[in-house]
């Protein structure tokens, strides 16, 4: 009787790997395609109603097959953020559009908290909806431990950084200044172009280099 209870037993542990195999290929199929659709959003600057809905059910359908994949979390994200920067919705629409988004990509930091891409995009999106709040400074301070010589996240930490210098909260004002003024400082070995650039997009040049007192990598801009 043993025998026939393992041999069920295996049985059905085969079906059901064989079930997970081709679901993580499925999900991966329908991300890809939810993927090139939105790749298409962003070449062309528009988002249309229709494709974003019929995109938002292909991600959906992705996340059923493989739940714990916080990609298809971030994805989702993505599809409501680049609806409210291309799509021709309302003013409210377009809130609605950001605060989802942010709501899939905390959901994603959840699941995956060691990601900086993950962080630095919650900062952008708090920072879209002006909300310079404790969790906005642990998405700079998650974003900048977690990738602190990643382009992307020196890019997004800076600039939106430099946005937010006088918008930070009095009780966290200087670890946000500090975590900003250290990307800049990071940012000028390997990208300082655009590091200056964006000091000067803000109009932030005195400042950063009233707040920078002795010799650092932004000696050479602030001379």
């Amino acid at each position: 009787m043993k025998k026939p209870a393992m041999l069920i037993a295996l049985m059905c542990l085969t079906i059901w790997l064989i079930f997970l195999a081709a679901s993580w290929g499925v999900a991966g199929l329908v991300a890809n395609e939810a993927s090139y659709e939105m790749q298409q959003w962003e070449k062309q600057n528009i988002v249309k109603t229709g494709h974003w809905q019929q995109t938002q059910t292909t991600l959906r359908v992705a996340q059923f097959f493989e739940s714990a994949q916080p990609k298809f979390l971030e994805e989702m994200g993505k599809a409501n953020y680049l609806l409210f920067r291309y799509g021709t919705i309302t003013a409210a629409e377009k809130y609605m559009a950001l605060s989802l988004a942010l709501e899939y990509y905390v959901d994603a930091a959840l699941q995956k908290p060691v990601s900086a891409y993950t962080w630095a995009n919650i900062a952008i999106l708090k920072n879209r909806l002006r909300q310079y709040d404790a969790q906005f400074i642990t998405a700079l301070e998650n974003a900048t431990f977690l990738g602190p010589w990643e382009p992307f996240v020196q890019e997004a930490i800076a600039d939106i950084g430099l946005a937010a210098w006088y918008r930070l909260p009095k009780e966290r004002l200087e670890k946000g200044r500090s975590i900003i003024f250290a990307t800049l400082e990071r940012g000028m070995h390997s990208q300082a172009k655009l590091m200056r650039t964006l000091i000067k997009k803000h109009r932030r040049e005195y400042v950063i280099c009233r707040y920078s007192q002795k010799k650092t990598e932004l000696t050479g801009f602030c001379l």
